[in-house]
């Protein structure tokens, strides 16, 4: 009796052993999750978040004045902002996207309150405590400093058709380049359902015997191929040439270009456009933003990418129109002064 009790005793006596070992294993491999502390936002912070949202949104340093405050029982700020901002820019938006910093402060809230003459009124409170105030007001003779951007698509009519599909619903108005063949007129009439626009694009890749500009025609088979191209492709834009073509090398050029002009088509060389067929991003990235940022030359850009790349610079895109920027349609571009000239 005594020994079965012993051996009840150390079995019982190695399991507890045993369960404070896994205790303690689990306490050694197991991170516990600890909740942040949410810290009280200070009144450099908010500024700071303040500042760079208008800054987001290209709103001028100068359109920003800084006004002694005192109002009862808000004695924890003794200055206020007065913005002077263009009537374009939506100060909803704005005021979302302060909001989305503060909330993170769970004492924080802005108030927001409509004055006359459409100014907006916001107060920023942690704590209970007001740590901004700010008045936006609108200035329809205020402008943002903006580029136009354009945007032709150089692959579009060689993609697969699901790609095809993912051009077709980019949401900005893009343009396809086309090079002239019958084949494609299937997917040309899918362009003006999805509210996009096309370039003709003359290059050594037309295969259609009645579309090809070659220096072996004569003048009157040349001027049958071009009444072709443009009777199968009335919507074109534009008409562009490949400079390394043999056509833009060959002496009928000038006749074939002259011959476009009768009916009303300049044709543009690719240089023309601000290329951007690299595929290094980083040099993508770099060149885009060269020319985005860039207010001493034309502020009408038109770029011309794969679609590709045209989604590897959409986050730019956004960045820029948040900034007052527009994506305009190629046929809104400096393109169309320049045709009628």
């Amino acid at each position: 009796m005594a020994s079965t009790k012993r051996k009840i005793f150390t079995y019982l006596l190695f399991t507890a052993l045993a369960l404070l070992l896994v205790n303690i294993a689990v306490d050694l491999f197991t991170h516990k999750t600890k909740k942040p502390v949410a810290s009280e936002l200070s009144r450099t912070e908010i500024e700071n978040t303040f500042w760079k949202v208008l800054d987001d949104y290209g709103i001028n340093a100068e359109w920003v004045k800084k006004k002694k405050f005192r109002e009862e029982h808000e004695d924890s700020i003794n200055a206020q902002f007065l913005v002077t901002l263009p009537a374009e820019v939506p100060i909803p938006l704005i005021i979302k996207d302060i909001n989305n910093v503060i909330e993170k402060d769970i004492t924080g809230f802005v108030s927001k309150e409509m004055q006359i003459f459409g100014a907006t009124e916001i107060r920023i409170y942690t704590n209970e405590m007001l740590k901004l105030k700010a008045t936006l007001t609108p200035d329809p003779k205020l402008a943002r400093n903006r580029n136009d951007f354009s945007f032709i698509i150089s692959d579009a009519f060689t993609l697969s058709d699901k790609k095809f599909s993912d051009f077709l619903n980019v949401t900005y108005p893009v343009a396809a380049a086309i090079v002239p063949d019958t084949d494609e007129l299937l997917k040309v009439d899918s362009l003006q359902r999805f509210s996009k626009e096309y370039v003709l694009l003359i290059n050594n890749d037309i295969d259609d015997s009645k579309m090809k500009l070659v220096q072996e025609y004569q003048k009157e088979l040349l001027r049958s191929s071009i009444r072709n191209i443009l009777s199968a492709f009335p919507n074109a834009k534009y008409v562009t040439v490949e400079e390394r073509s043999k056509l833009f090398n060959s002496p009928i050029y000038n006749f074939v270009r002259d011959e476009f002009k009768k009916r009303r088509f300049t044709v543009f060389p690719l240089s023309e456009f601000i290329r951007l067929e690299t595929e290094d991003e980083q040099e993508l990235v770099s060149k885009f933003k060269f020319y985005s940022e860039d207010t001493t030359a034309s502020r009408q850009k038109v770029f011309y990418l794969t679609l590709d790349n045209f989604g590897k610079i959409t986050p730019l895109i956004v960045k820029y129109k948040k900034q007052g920027s527009k994506i305009v349609p190629v046929s809104k571009s400096y393109l169309s002064i320049k045709q009628k000239n």
